[in-house]
């Protein structure tokens, strides 16, 4: 009886290692690509959605977007430039938009005709127009 509750510990603590050594493998996986160049902290607020902080990224024709608290290592969303129209943008306001750091600059979307609102660093806002206008024409 003994070696029975013996080995059902072993077999636990060698699952709760390796549950330890993947939560730590995906850590440091988000880490590496928060931290690497061409990484751009943005939050994003899906229709009557909570505001969610993360990092964007340009990918060709894509802003793929990583949640920082995530233990997903691949992109929360991404979203395809031609899909993507800006409706207005705005400052920050206190009201509606309580989640987020005061020094954010507001781009109201719609992503394949639903709401979405991107929330980016003033130089981030001009950086994100700038490449939703640099598309090739549509026809």
């Amino acid at each position: 009886m003994a070696e029975l509750e013996l080995s059902g510990l072993i077999v636990l603590c060698v699952v709760g290692l390796c549950c330890l050594v993947l939560l730590i493998v995906v850590v440091l996986y988000q880490r590496r690509v928060v931290a690497s160049a061409g990484g751009l902290p943005m939050a994003v607020k899906r229709g009557d959605q909570r505001w969610a902080n993360g990092v964007g990224r340009y990918a060709g024709d894509e802003l793929v977007w990583y949640r920082t608290l995530s233990l997903w290592p691949t992109p929360a969303l991404r979203m395809a430039r031609a899909d993507l129209e800006v409706t207005l943008s705005r400052a920050w306001n206190p009201q509606r938009d309580m989640a987020l750091r005061p020094n954010l600059m507001i781009a109201e979307c719609q992503y394949q005709g639903a709401p979405i609102s991107l929330g980016f660093p003033d130089n981030g806002l001009t950086g994100f127009l700038s490449w939703l206008e640099a598309s090739a024409p549509r026809f």
